[in-house]
């Protein structure tokens, strides 16, 4: 059984978290009883509270409110917390939109796209649309006709020609809803407003992957009807954070407003279901709307590292794979020669500073026949720079040092030549210098025209149109992105479900930056897996038929292909495990029209602990002819979660083993009749000679093909090899937990003096996730007052706001902080009260791993040195 079983409590989230929670900010779920009559008894009872968010939007989903709670005293929420009409009472967390790397062209207005002709996007051949199967869909006459699909993001432009132009009732964006204000930024209250206009940037690009109708491409469902739900507000240009009572209105809206299918590519570590926002998922989905949410961005963290609400239980997590090439948003240049050429056009990407609409003559500077990399200065040579436009190549010291070399000369216009395929937005920092960057091909044009002692010369224009060009990916084309998010959860549930192109993404982008843009993130992947459920709805809605969320989540998790490893620089020779990956590339045009069906999207082995020696599932044959079925099995790599030697998270990469389980299948070959179903269970046993404590996590596929070898479906299955209950979850190795003073150094000797003004700090760091932290107080000079019992431990109270619950596990260089102010709770959620003078430590505990709250032999106990307290 998963963890879930056993802790069944709910309480506030972790300080683990601490710098993704809004201070004094709290979500109440309510019940027989509205947000007014909320209100009015909190000001009634002496409480201050500020409305931030009425959550119900008239559904039977969630009923409760969000407010500031201006004197935010444990009192005051103990107080909050007995009122019967309180379900739970949660803090505000913060949450972004979950995209790593962007390319995007900063223009005032859109320009005329045009494209090279030998390069161009057709729309049948749009390579993400290739990757996916999206384009055999095409074939069938399925673009979304009549399917709402709500974008929960940073708004849309849809002014954009694309999307429509217009916002309203009969456009591509139909309907939505801002709910923030422009200048929103997670920590202020939200404005909200009618107008769900894109200023950020993320929303518009999610929009065009779904639904864009351009010249060029489109998305993959371009008929369906878009809602914009703008959760994010840019007041500094980009997107903020969005704090979840925001997200929990946006679902809940629109879920009321009808929308067919919900989807959010925003995010942010968790792997535990109990979070506000999580919770309303599930019910949204349990109610009968599918939800598909990005799996998260922070791959290098290794394995355990699931992102809320992807980790909600019944939605479908979606993680990343690169573009098979990376297409280039590029602006338009030309250059020419004193002899041989005239006028050629080429692109570059602004890095910062602009060209303006002017001519520079282009300085090469050579050394051993190369173009000079800059890196120990340039050559002596390079004199008069000021009105030159200077070429560099990229390579071997920082983009900063090569253009502070051309700086030192006197330029003020740099050019860096890339050294492989296609062009980036390189990060400089230097002032006053205008910098872009060059494909390959066209330093080497330079570097060939000035060794046949041509002057070159190039002309730009600030009205220069971009265009659209691609180079081929042949190290990670097709592969997982190295930044997609691993699992398992907390809980032992596998995240992600399923893979869509994510990395290298050409799409819309705000028309007044430029109307295109290159992004990465499973926040591009998981609108693909939208639009493709969009076209899957809407051939179900052709044929009458009504369709569930877990029929969504269970056929993109089973007709995916599972792909290799890779690294970021190569290709493995095995199977990517499917901790990373869960059913592999998304196949549209195999999920759409399957004729064999299962009733589980994963089988899930739990821990050696909970070990399930038995999974069952059912296949049905939805076809009209008999089928004979052949059942065999796969495995993906073993990954290893911990360092070896250490109980730290290992990092991207991960140790991985060819090492595979052994899997029976009983029945392995039946006979099936049209529309009849029969029952298949299958036995795992876990790799042998794996070292348990680096927790392996193993996995494969259970292969359903007809007797002919022509393959249906893959079911991933996954377990962990070891007792998680005996894995540590705080990280002793770095020498925590630590009693500090106010001056954050280490308390070690017994007595040290502490006060009111000079408080003790008590910081604490988990290696993996931990259902519940506690701090508690005992005095040590006067043990007759140690009233509580806790577990073994005679206390004088709680540390004030503890115990803390679901805390994931800290990214690797970070730790939690709490200051004692010498009070004490006598009860979880009681009023604080002072202690006197005298001599103090303080225990520490944290839950393990599939633990019992109330059993004190699975916790994790430390306990800190004494010190005098002075009130």
């Amino acid at each position: 059984m998963h963890l879930q079983t056993f802790i069944t409590f709910v309480g506030l989230l972790s300080p683990a978290l601490a710098q993704r929670i809004l201070p004094g900010a709290y979500i109440a779920e309510i019940k027989g009883t509205n947000s007014n009559a909320f209100l009015d008894k909190a000001r009634s009872s002496g409480i201050r509270v500020r409305h931030r968010m009425a959550l119900n939007q008239e559904t039977s989903i969630f009923n409760g409110i969000s407010f500031d709670l201006e004197d935010d005293t444990a009192e005051n929420r103990a107080k909050i917390e007995s009122w019967g009409e309180v379900v739970q009472l949660s803090p505000v967390r913060l949450y972004d939109a979950a995209a790593p790397v962007a390319r995007r062209i900063s223009r005032d207005t859109a320009a005329v796209i045009s494209k090279r002709a030998a390069e161009g996007f057709e729309t049948t051949t749009f390579p993400p649309h290739l990757q996916g199967g999206v384009h055999k869909l095409r074939s069938q006459g399925l673009t979304g006709t009549g399917i709402k699909i709500a974008v929960i993001d940073t708004g849309i432009d849809y002014t954009h020609p694309s999307l429509g132009g217009k916002f309203g009732p009969g456009n591509k964006v139909s309907f939505g809803t801002d709910l923030v204000g422009e200048n929103y930024t997670g920590s202020n209250t939200p404005v909200p407003s009618d107008d769900p206009i894109d200023c950020a940037g993320h929303g518009t690009h999610v929009a065009g992957t779904i639904a864009a109708v351009d010249k060029d491409f489109t998305g993959v469902a371009p008929n369906v009807e878009l809602g914009a739900y703008r959760v994010f507000g840019c007041p500094n240009g980009s997107a903020g954070s969005a704090s979840n009572d925001v997200l929990i209105s946006a679902f809940l809206q629109a879920q009321a407003d009808g929308a067919d299918l919900i989807t959010a590519s925003i995010g942010g570590p968790s792997g535990w279901t109990a979070d506000p926002w999580a919770q309303v998922v599930q019910r949204i989905v349990e109610a009968g709307t599918p939800c598909s949410i990005a799996a998260g961005n922070e791959g290098s963290e290794g394995l355990f590292y699931a992102s809320g609400a992807a980790d909600a239980v019944g939605a479908i997590a979606v993680a990343s794979i690169n573009n098979i090439n990376s297409p280039e948003v590029l602006t338009s240049a030309k250059y020419s020669s004193s002899k041989s050429v005239k006028e050629k056009t080429f692109g570059y990407t602004a890095a910062t500073g602009t060209f303006g609409s002017e001519t520079y003559e282009v300085y090469v500077p050579i050394v051993d026949g190369q173009i000079s990399d800059g890196c120990s200065g340039l050559p002596e040579d390079a004199t008069a720079l000021g009105n030159k436009m200077v070429a560099i190549r990229r390579g071997t010291c920082t983009f900063d040092a090569k253009v502070q070399a051309a700086v030192a000369r006197g330029a003020k216009n740099v050019i860096i030549v890339n050294n492989v395929p296609g062009t980036i937005q390189a990060s400089v920092t230097v002032g006053n210098v205008n910098v872009g960057m060059v494909e390959p091909q066209t330093g080497a044009a330079w570097l060939d025209l000035v060794n046949a002692k041509e002057t070159v010369s190039t002309t730009f224009d600030k009205t220069s149109p971009v265009f659209i060009t691609a180079v081929e990916n042949p190290i990670t084309g097709g592969s997982l992105s190295i930044f997609t998010s691993w699992g398992p959860t907390n809980e032992m549930y596998q995240r992600p479900h399923i893979g869509a192109p994510g990395g290298n993404i050409l799409s819309t982008y705000p028309v007044k930056f430029g109307g295109y843009a290159v992004l990465s993130g499973t926040s591009m992947a998981t609108p693909f897996v939208a639009g493709v459920i969009g076209l899957y709805l809407e051939n179900a809605k052709k044929l009458g038929r009504k369709v569930t969320p877990a029929e969504l989540r269970v056929g993109l998790a089973t007709t995916g292909k599972p792909l290799l490893f890779n690294d970021g620089a190569k290709n493995s020779t095995f199977l990517a495990p499917v901790a990373q990956q869960g059913g592999g590339l998304i196949d549209a045009f195999k999920f759409v029209n399957s004729k064999t069906i299962v009733d589980r999207d994963l089988l899930e082995f739990n821990d050696t602990q909970h070990f399930r020696k038995s999974l069952d599932f059912k296949l049905t044959n939805a076809g009209s002819e008999t089928v004979s079925y052949k059942l065999t099995s796969f495995g993906g790599a073993t990954a290893y979660a911990l360092k070896e030697g250490s109980t730290l998270a290992q990092q991207f990469p991960p140790t991985l083993l060819e090492s595979y389980s052994t899997v029976t299948i009983e029945p392995s070959t039946l006979e099936i009749k049209p529309g009849q179903s029969k029952r298949v269970v299958v036995r795992v046993t876990p790799p042998a000679g794996l070292d348990e404590a680096r927790v392996p996590v193993y996995g494969g596929w259970i292969n359903i093909a007809y007797a002919n070898g022509e393959d249906q479906l893959r079911i991933p299955y996954m377990g962990v090899a070891a007792h998680m209950k005996k894995a540590t979850v705080t990280n002793f190795e770095e020498g925590y937990p630590i009693l500090m003073n106010v001056r954050n150094q280490t308390l070690s000797v017994n007595g040290t003096e502490v006060s009111r003004s000079a408080p003790p700090r008590f910081a604490w760091s988990l290696a993996l996730g931990s259902g519940l932290v506690r701090i508690d107080v005992v005095s040590v000079s006067a043990p007759e007052s140690n009233d509580v019992t806790v577990f073994d431990d005679k206390t004088v109270g709680s540390f004030p706001g503890y115990p803390n619950y679901w805390n994931p596990r800290n990214s690797a260089n970070t730790r939690n902080t709490a200051v004692w102010n010498g009070r004490v709770v006598k009860k979880e959620g009681g009023a604080p009260v002072r202690v006197p003078a005298g001599n103090y430590k303080f225990v520490y505990r944290a839950l393990k791993l599939t633990g019992r709250k109330h059993t004190g032999r699975d916790y994790e106990r430390w306990e800190s040195p004494s010190f005098h307290w002075s009130p």
